[in-house]
């Protein structure tokens, strides 16, 4: 049919090279459209025979011959003409195909026929406009009927394809109508209204159309041909392998017909048979593109790059007529070693199709070689927002989300790779590992028990899941999984890593440390080791070796978040080793300058330090995309330090990139409004707010902020009229019913607040109302209050543990210390890894004195919220337990982490009183003396005072 290889589809390449099951979308030059096989002409005898007995076998050349022959012979004989008409056509001469139909007819061949198959040459050399222009459209010019129904027919349908070829598909449709008013049983009459509606998407209705064909002639090829496409196309390979099989032995020698059975047996993997239709086709067309374009899938499933390259070279001109054609030659010249010219030609295949899984992933794994990853996950974050993402995209996707220290994007892009690949254990594997890093240990537990069961020799799966039982303070599961581990793992980094951990997470730390020491020993560079040790000597309050192990730990991973943590924590200001721990991170952000999470936490450093400037500065010359694309968390964070510096010009350009990049973006809206209402434009900064309502109306932060704005712009009347407004809209629900007792609590109203939170509760209960309210009136100065609104939502929603923590609060405040612990026993038992909880119901049982059962409860608790947190507020409780509890040697390097944490510009008196108990527990007397009599200088009051009054004079009586 047509020159253009853009008309049928072909087969993909091997999994290996492309992807299992993926359909190109190639190129087949179409052979017999409006006529068949040569098999009805007459039989003769010498040429003509032998001509026969050729195409028969697939001979097609040695056919033509023998036809040549044959009218050389007699030259008067139209049915030898056109046997070597047909001959012509299959091996694609359409200029002899012709000349040799018109001489046919001009000798008497029969006109219907004849014009068939001279529309067919017209078609095959691709000249539609010349077939529209020579074959114009029967009694267009008179307006009378045709003189020949029959012929109108063919040259209707002729005009069909025409009109199609060239985009023309409203003309086609009618030209398809009149023919099937003149010559509805004709073969090509119902071809061509197959294919109208092809191009129409309607292939029911082109199926039928093909089965009225087969139904008055089954070995009709092109039935057989079309037929064959349909089922291919809606994924029926085998049938549609049998089809074209039918096809194959109705007509040997078709080019078409030995193709498309190729390519169906390329996507059944029978590669062998696919050769040998590949090899008789090429072997008679030598230089057939889609011919070509098979033999290099072929070559390539067997990683014959060179062979792919070879067997492409010759369709370079129309390779890009194959929708898969530039992705194969980026595979081939890959496997060359060949990489400009494969990523070349991978970019100009995702230029073609972006929402293409294989070329954008392809295309990203060449950003990533180039150590542009933000590039590549910028390539993949594009094609998963389209929802083009595959399985392996979001896998990469993830990996890529993980390694730039971004764990809850990673664990996005991995649950939906494990949507699309529910069995792959790799998958469900690496989204336990995301799960895990953003802190999600139920999560992790199930994606980890969900590879296990698809691969239950998963490597790294039961680590996870005893680096879950640790965040559960699950000690013993830790063991458990551990003790499941074969002696290999259990000797490897992570098992010793866990061991270690476990050791630390029991406060066992001598062989703690022995541990995370055999580790570094045998694996140098194991950040998790050096992390644990780390951890240790900051307990033992050596902190020139905390910032040592650190920086070698964000010199191999600039973007650990433990180490980027703590050093951050240890450089803010009032800190004893502030100075030092930032020298650290600074000197790690330079080697590293691309490692986001490293350059925002120095940032935030730097702004608390004073410095907004000089951190304003550093983000500037941060490596970040440009104005379109891409994170905002740079520009926002841009802004900010622009902002602390007085530059608001540059902070408001900031604020708008960010935005412009991300519209939906809440923070990016909030801020640019903050810097209108700082310019004197409060009026443009509500619309602001207002637009992003908009698109967000349930929104509970631009919802306060456009109350905050009109509060300080306005007025409190006008504020409340605004959370009324927004509270009256059904879509802002349920947020906004909380608005205007928000407004009242920022205009310093807590009754009225107090009462506003009551309303909403009674229109639309929930915790969130009730805690508000709750804390309205605790900042009314009614605790009585506050604790019995919190008792009435707990009685009927006793789950809530956000209203039961805040109540424990308030039972610690009233002194009501038994009901505290009681229900943060309920809150932990829900919430094992909450250190806040942890550490609360700690210190409540470590008050109890002698009760040695709660003493060992504590201690517990304490330990695992030093674990999972380890600041000053659980390194004060876990030192305080053991220091009462008879181990004040364990106890002094908590205790003294905690009061130098808290000096500030005076040492909290509290704080110091429990490490000078624990010091002169020791015998260390002269320095509990100091530490106590330089906090007591001057102190407010504060629980223990009398405890501490007593220990400082028993300290000076006994000097």
């Amino acid at each position: 049919m047509s020159k253009n290889p853009a008309k049928y589809p072909v087969a993909a390449p091997a999994a290996a090279p492309i992807g299992a099951g993926a359909a190109l979308r190639g190129a087949i030059l179409a052979g017999a459209v409006l006529l068949g096989s040569a098999a009805a002409v007459p039989a003769e005898a010498g040429a003509p025979e032998r001509a026969r007995e050729a195409a028969a076998r697939g001979d097609l050349k040695a056919a033509q011959l023998e036809w040549r022959n044959a009218v050389r012979d007699d030259p008067g004989s139209a049915a030898t003409r056109i046997s070597l008409a047909l001959a012509s056509l299959e091996l694609g001469d359409g200029e002899v195909a012709e000349r040799e139909t018109r001489a046919a007819m001009e000798r008497g061949y029969d006109p219907v026929r004849g014009t068939a198959l001279l529309i067919r040459a017209y078609l095959a050399t691709g000249r539609f406009d010349e077939l529209l222009r020579d074959f114009p459209a029967p009694g267009s010019s008179a307006g009378s009927p045709p003189a020949n129904p029959a012929v109108a027919a063919q040259v209707l349908a002729g005009r069909v394809f025409a009109l199609l070829s060239i985009g023309q598909a409203g003309p086609a449709g009618e030209a398809s109508q009149a023919a099937l008013r003149l010559a509805p049983e004709a073969e090509e009459v119902q071809l061509a209204a197959a294919a109208v509606a092809m191009a129409a998407g309607d292939r029911a209705a082109a199926e039928a159309a093909t089965d009225r064909v087969l139904a008055r002639d089954p070995a009709s090829v092109e039935g057989l041909l079309r037929k064959g496409a349909l089922q291919f196309e809606r994924r029926d390979v085998r049938p549609a392998l049998e089809t074209f099989t039918r096809a194959v032995a109705a007509a040997p020698g078709n080019v078409v017909a030995r193709l498309r059975r190729a390519e169906a047996l390329i996507q059944l993997n029978e590669t062998a048979r696919a050769k040998e239709d590949l090899d008789t086709v090429l072997a008679v067309v030598p230089n057939n593109p889609p011919g070509l374009y098979l033999r290099a899938m072929l070559l390539a499933r067997a990683q014959d790059w060179a062979g792919t390259d070879a067997a492409l070279q010759p369709i370079g001109a129309v390779l890009g007529n194959f929708p898969d054609g530039f992705l194969l030659l980026a595979f081939a010249k890959r496997g060359l070693g060949q990489v400009a010219q494969a990523e070349d030609a991978a970019r100009r295949h995702l230029a073609r199709q972006p929402e293409d899984p294989r070329g954008a992933r392809m295309v990203a794994a060449f950003e990533i070689d180039a150590n542009r990853p933000e590039e590549a996950v910028a390539i993949l974050s594009r094609l998963a927002e389209r929802g083009a993402a595959d399985a392996e995209a979001l896998d990469l996707l993830g990996r890529l989300q993980i390694r730039a220290g971004r764990p809850r994007e990673a664990v996005a892009a991995l649950s939906r790779a494990a949507e699309l690949a529910p069995g792959d254990a790799g998958v469900l594997g690496r989204l336990a590992a995301a799960r895990l890093a953003a802190g999600d240990t139920a999560g992790t537990a199930a994606a980890a028990e969900g590879a296990l069961q698809r691969d239950p020799a998963r490597p790294g799966v039961r680590e996870m899941l005893a680096f879950t039982a640790l965040q559960r303070g699950d000690l013993q599961g830790v063991e458990a999984e551990l003790g499941r581990l074969d002696p290999a793992a259990q000797r490897s980094e992570i098992g010793g890593v866990l061991l270690g951990t476990l050791h630390l997470a029991r406060f066992e730390l001598q062989p703690a440390k022995a541990t995370f020491s055999n580790v570094l020993r045998d694996y140098p560079a194991s950040a998790a080791a050096r992390n644990g040790l780390a951890r240790i000597a900051r307990i033992e309050n050596r902190p020139e070796e905390v910032e040592r192990l650190l920086g070698e730990v964000l010199r191999a991973e600039p973007t650990n978040s433990e180490a980027i943590g703590q050093l951050a924590a240890a450089a803010m200001p009032g800190s004893p080793r502030a100075v030092q721990a930032r020298a650290v991170l600074t000197a790690a952000q330079a080697a590293a300058p691309g490692a986001q999470p490293l350059t925002l936490a120095l940032a935030n450093v730097m702004m608390r330090s004073g410095d907004a400037a000089g951190a304003a500065r550093m983000l500037a010359a941060a490596p970040g995309q440009g104005e379109s694309g891409g994170s905002i968390t740079l520009p926002l964070a841009r802004a900010e330090a622009h902002a602390a510096a007085g530059e608001w010009a540059e902070a408001e350009v900031q604020s708008r990139l960010a935005l412009a990049q991300d519209p939906d973006s809440v923070a990016a809206r909030r801020q640019l409004a903050g810097l209108l209402v700082r310019s004197g434009d409060a009026r443009g900064a509500e619309a602001l707010i207002e637009q992003g309502l908009r698109t967000r109306p349930a929104d509970a932060a631009l919802q306060q902020t456009l109350a905050a704005l009109v509060l300080q712009a306005r007025g409190l009347d006008a504020a409340l009229a605004v959370a009324d407004r927004l509270a009256a809209q059904p879509g802002t629900q349920p947020a906004s019913l909380a608005l205007r007792g928000d407004v009242l609590s920022t205009a310093r109203q807590p009754r009225e607040a107090a009462a506003a939170y009551a309303a909403a509760l009674a229109q639309a209960p929930s915790g969130l109302l009730a805690v508000r309210q709750a804390a309205a009136l605790r900042s009314a100065g009614d605790l009585p209050g506050a604790s019995a609104a919190l008792r009435t939502w707990l009685a009927t929603n006793p789950d809530d543990d956000g209203a039961g923590l805040l109540l424990s609060q308030f039972d610690i405040e009233a002194g009501r210390n038994t009901e505290a612990a009681q229900r943060l026993e309920k809150v932990v038992a829900r919430h094992p890894e909450d250190p806040v909880s942890l550490n609360n119901l700690a210190w409540l049982l470590g008050q109890r004195g002698g009760d040695a059962a709660a003493q060992s409860r504590a201690l517990a608790l304490a330990e695992r919220a030093y674990f999972l947190t380890p600041n000053p507020d659980t390194a004060d409780t876990l030192g305080w337990i053991m220091a009462r509890g008879g181990q004040a040697e364990r106890a002094v390097p908590l205790l003294r982490q905690s009061a130098m944490a808290r000096k500030g510009d005076r040492p909290d008196p509290g704080s110091a009183y429990r490490l000078a108990y624990a010091l002169r527990a020791t015998g260390g007397r002269e320095e509990a003396l100091a530490v106590l009599t330089a906090a007591m200088e001057g102190a407010p009051a504060f629980p223990d005072r009398a405890e501490a009054e007593r220990l400082l004079a028993d300290l000076r009586t006994r000097r």
